[in-house]
């Protein structure tokens, strides 16, 4: 590949694709959050016309689809895929590097540039920097995303930058010893990719019916994300060269988070990231399957955000013993605690609510404090009433 598609740090006026369409797609907002499409110029970016992807998001009931594909792009995938599905898109390509950032934009509303570097088909290293657009008709909601990319492969580099790459490379290698890196194994480099390939399809909506951002589909895209990344657990080399295609690295603290990032998008909302690790992991401890996933997630109180919960709470699904056993232990401080005051009920309710605590509704009056009602639906907030009045202890 020509070195001229890929623009580096350069003295004088800023030459970098990202900030030129940015500094554009800016001009066009405004006051606007979000531009329309029809306020965009063909001449205002014919240098960039051949590096650049038009995604269409007008359907809601179908994936995005490619409306413009730039010829360079269309070279490098060797195939016309104007009109067709972002799945469609075969990996390991410049377009693929492209879309696979799209629901970064759906999810931040704004525009977004990436840089990283990846093996296409021919096994080169590719390096690369791109940048995505939004635009909308009514200032709100996404229904175009402009996206354009620029590079330069390992072996087009100046030969000076090369040979400092290789000699670093090389003493990194001689502190390793011979037996840490096996040959590869291509079949399961294909099945991490295919299943790889099958959770983007999911998280795009492939196969969410008409509901592509129903919660089902997220489920469904969670379980397929879980099974993915126990292959990859199985298989750490093959992952590892993975990882670093798609310009990641392993979280020892975070397991969860590469392979979402890897389906999401590097710059996915992290808090969302966040919850879905902790979904995941929550559903792991429980021993559950990828095909499990979403029945579990859609019957578990509160979904995700409820195992978020429960994970902070370090407690399980099956037994929630560490709850249970910090209620008891609350309710043993309260019951040795001296009584303020005293009154007498009727000798049936006496006998019937022996030894329990309760929730006591009254009234201040000056110095005294009258009794209105004793609550009967206690059970239902008295550990939330605990919990806060432990707090004061």
């Amino acid at each position: 590949m020509n070195p001229v598609e890929y623009s580096g740090e350069i003295s004088g006026q800023e030459n970098r694709i990202t900030f030129q369409l940015y500094d554009c797609w800016a001009g066009l907002a405004g006051d606007q959050d979000i531009p329309p499409l029809k306020a965009l110029a063909p001449e205002s970016i014919a240098p960039y016309k051949n590096n650049m992807v038009l995604i269409d998001l007008r359907d809601p009931d179908n994936e995005p689809t490619l409306q413009v594909v730039g010829q360079l792009l269309r070279q490098d995938v060797d195939q016309d895929l104007v009109l067709a599905g972002i799945s469609e898109i075969p990996r390991r390509t410049l377009l693929s590097r492209i879309t696979d950032h799209y629901m970064e934009v759906l999810a931040n509303k704004s525009p977004i540039s990436f840089d990283a570097e990846f093996h296409n088909k021919a096994r080169e290293k590719i390096l690369y920097r791109g940048i995505l657009l939004p635009f909308s008709d009514d200032g709100e909601n996404i229904n175009f995303i402009l996206g354009a990319i620029r590079w330069i492969s390992e072996s087009d580099r100046p030969e000076t930058e090369r040979e400092t790459k290789r000699e670093t490379e090389i003493d990194s290698k001689a502190e390793q010893s011979p037996q840490s890196h096996p040959q590869n194994h291509p079949q399961t480099e294909d099945l991490l990719q295919s299943q790889l390939d099958h959770c983007r399809r999911l998280v795009q909506g492939k196969n969410a019916g008409s509901d592509i951002r129903s919660r089902k589909s997220l489920y469904e895209a969670l379980g397929a994300i879980l099974d993915f990344h126990e292959t990859c657990c199985a298989n750490p080399d093959q992952y590892r060269d993975l990882l670093q295609t798609e310009g990641l690295k392993a979280q020892k603290r975070a397991p969860f988070t590469p392979c979402l990032k890897m389906c999401f998008g590097a710059k996915y909302d992290k808090t969302r990231l966040t919850e879905y690790a902790a979904a995941l992991s929550f559903a792991q401890k429980n021993h559950k399957s990828g095909a499990e996933i979403p029945e579990f997630l859609g019957q578990f109180p509160g979904g995700i955000k409820g195992c978020v919960r429960a994970m902070r709470e370090g407690r399980t699904m099956a037994t929630h013993a560490p709850a249970q056993d910090l209620q008891k232990e609350k309710q043993k401080i309260i019951h040795s605690m001296p009584p303020i005051a005293k009154f007498s009920l009727e000798a049936s309710e006496a006998d019937i609510y022996k030894d329990e605590l309760c929730l006591i509704l009254g009234r201040r009056n000056g110095a005294h404090i009258d009794v209105m009602k004793i609550l009967k639906e206690e059970e239902k907030i008295l550990p939330h009433i605990l919990r806060l009045f432990m707090k004061d202890l």
